[in-house]
């Protein structure tokens, strides 16, 4: 048993303390992480950093690796949520109908619970926006970082998804995720130079994502492998779309140049479109591993390579008013 206590005084809270913690957790559910990390990624203004184009696909590539290794780690340990996950928490009278109806989708969940991914993934995208964001200063943006992080780790464990100690391990691997595929960027993007020069503080300038994306492929290669020899098909499925969407990754970031400008709407809107239909065939329709796994490699490497093909576009028409 994880449990060291903490439910009791968790079923001592009010009920709008319960709906609260049901927000916020929201901010790490996967799909708000890597829409929000899409957006940053493509519309990035430099003076909040001075390669934004590289900045945002660090951050992709970070969550995409810790998204990959966290189903590794989940099927790998096969470690249960609280009985409480089960069944959803009864929304609150005071609460109108679809809101109680996504109160209750919120407060239960399947699947393992060993680490806590919305831990993961809300270390990785505030601490990392705080890490490699030059505005505001960096003392305000590490505590909004880490605030975030830290109030979406403990939304878990009121609505009863997640013990404590899950939550204090995906805090961990997040961290650890971040600081090392920072690491990884650096020496890859600047060169062994560059790391043995010992910097204290990422230079987004020489990160180059290509590695972290690749270790995220491999991650999700063994997740699958170990989820199909004990028996979880679902955490197959997640384990080819880890694949993909590394190789997606890479393969979109090798199109850029990583001093793109940021998209342009007739860019993004078909972009959307196009990469969220088939993230939503991945999700919905849970295809063949092997379609699966295509369709997350296609989705993902559009998503890299639109401020490529939106400079392509804007110089093209520039080339045919100059003609």
């Amino acid at each position: 048993m994880r449990s060291v206590g903490e439910f009791v005084v968790v079923e001592a809270l009010p009920e709008v303390a319960v709906v609260l913690g049901a927000a916020v957790t929201t901010l790490a559910d996967t799909w708000f992480v890597f829409g929000l990390l899409a957006l940053v990624y493509w519309f990035l203004p430099a003076e909040y950093a001075p390669a934004p184009r590289r900045t945002g696909a660090a951050l992709v590539a970070l969550a995409t690796c810790a998204l990959a290794i966290l189903t590794f780690l989940k099927v790998g340990f096969g470690l249960p949520r609280p009985p409480a996950a089960a069944t959803p928490t009864p929304a609150p009278g005071w609460l109108p109908g679809a809101a109680g109806a996504w109160f209750e989708g919120t407060t239960a969940s399947d699947g393992f619970g060993f680490p806590s991914g919305h831990a993961t993934g809300a270390t990785i995208t505030y601490l990392g926006l705080a890490t490699l964001l030059d505005r505001p200063d960096r003392r305000t943006r590490l505590l909004v970082g880490g605030g975030l992080a830290g109030a979406v780790a403990l939304s878990r464990v009121v609505i009863e998804v997640h013990y404590l100690v899950d939550v204090v391990a995906g805090v961990a691997l997040g961290t650890g995720v971040l600081f090392g595929g920072l690491w990884l960027m650096r020496r890859a993007g600047a060169g062994a130079e560059t790391a043995s020069a010992g910097r204290s503080d990422p230079n987004p300038d020489a990160l180059d994502p290509t590695p972290v994306f690749l270790v995220a492929a491999g991650a999700g290669a063994a997740a699958a492998a170990v989820a199909a020899a004990t028996g979880h098909p679902g955490s197959v499925l997640d384990g080819a779309v880890g694949l993909g969407t590394g190789l997606g990754g890479a393969l979109g970031w090798r199109v850029c140049d990583g001093d793109e400008p940021a998209v342009t709407l007739p860019v993004a809107v078909p972009a959307l479109v196009i990469t969220g239909a088939l993230w939503l065939g991945v999700l919905a329709v849970e295809p063949p591993l092997p379609l699966a796994a295509a369709m997350a490699t296609a989705a993902t490497a559009g998503i890299l390579a639109a401020p490529a093909v939106g400079e392509r576009v804007a110089d093209r028409r520039g080339t045919g008013l100059d003609a």
